[in-house]
């Protein structure tokens, strides 16, 4: 299968922003969730709320749902939540992190791989803790948007200099490698490890249906042995390169002795020639 030129731009997307991304920002996330669901225990006693007197809604309303097993609970007809017999402490800032994601998201018990990249941008984007600058570059899936949204993050100089470079690695050679053009091998193999590990890390994400897994990981896999087909043929060229080196360097080898054992005859067979012509007439 040939991937088409939307699906390698997305697979180099996918790349950068679980590879570089996501991990520079996952730690930053976490502390500012953590910090405010603090202050929403003593504002507004989010860990022992019920359901009279609940936190509603902050820019987003909440899904209760995805804490506390509540979405396993019997529901009303027609398959409604029945609200009022929910459990509504939140009692850690994971749970509270839970309560911005969509139900299929809120899988994850801590800020680690289960956490993924839908994950975390839906909490830049919705938690108000979150700049309205940072929200809106977490909306938008770009390069330029990733940029714009390390930019807004307040990172260290040295850490927003790292990650922008790292990104405009991946969008400047992992563009070109992804649209087949003649690159380093290096890169190729580079390009290749991240996506083995992308597809490895699909069994950690997130996904509605079970049949989106399942396609992004056949996507994968076909360009996993893309490039390991297209590794195959750079192989070659450069084996039948260097052969034809080989045989040049052999070449040259011969014409210097060639040229060297011509020069060499053409001195000895060279007729001697007399300084005075008129003097070796005059002596006969």
């Amino acid at each position: 299968m040939i991937l088409s030129d939307d699906q390698k731009r997305w697979v180099v997307f996918g790349n950068a922003l679980n590879k570089v991304v996501v991990a520079h920002i996952q730690p930053f996330v976490e502390q500012e969730i953590q910090k405010e669901y603090g202050n929403l225990q003593t504002s507004h006693n989010i860990h022992t709320q019920s359901y009279g007197v609940r936190l509603q809604k902050r820019k987003v309303t909440l899904r209760y749902e995805n804490i506390n097993r509540n979405d396993t609970l019997p529901r009303k007809h027609g398959g409604k939540y029945d609200y009022p017999t929910f459990n509504y402490k939140v009692t850690s800032y994971i749970d509270f992190a839970k309560l911005y994601v969509e139900n299929y998201m809120a899988k994850f018990n801590a800020f680690d791989e289960h956490c993924d990249a839908s994950a975390l941008l839906a909490l830049l984007g919705k938690v108000p803790v979150f700049p309205g600058a940072v929200q809106t570059a977490a909306g938008n899936q770009s390069f330029d948007e990733m940029k714009q949204l390390v930019k807004e993050l307040g990172l260290s100089v040295a850490d927003e200099d790292t990650l922008l470079k790292e990104l405009e690695d991946w969008e400047r050679k992992g563009a070109i490698r992804c649209m087949s053009a003649i690159i380093e091998p290096d890169l190729a193999k580079a390009v290749q490890q991240g996506l083995i590990a992308l597809k490895n890390d699909v069994d950690n994400l997130a996904f509605e249906e079970e049949e989106g897994r399942k396609q992004l990981k056949t996507v994968l896999q076909n360009a996993v042995g893309d490039l390991k087909e297209l590794n195959k043929r750079v192989s070659k060229v450069e084996q039948k390169q260097d052969s034809l080196c080989a045989k040049v360097t052999s070449a040259q080898h011969q014409i210097d002795k060639l040229k060297t054992h011509f020069e060499g005859h053409q001195t000895s067979t060279k007729p001697h020639i007399y300084p005075d012509n008129e003097s070796y007439l005059d002596s006969g």
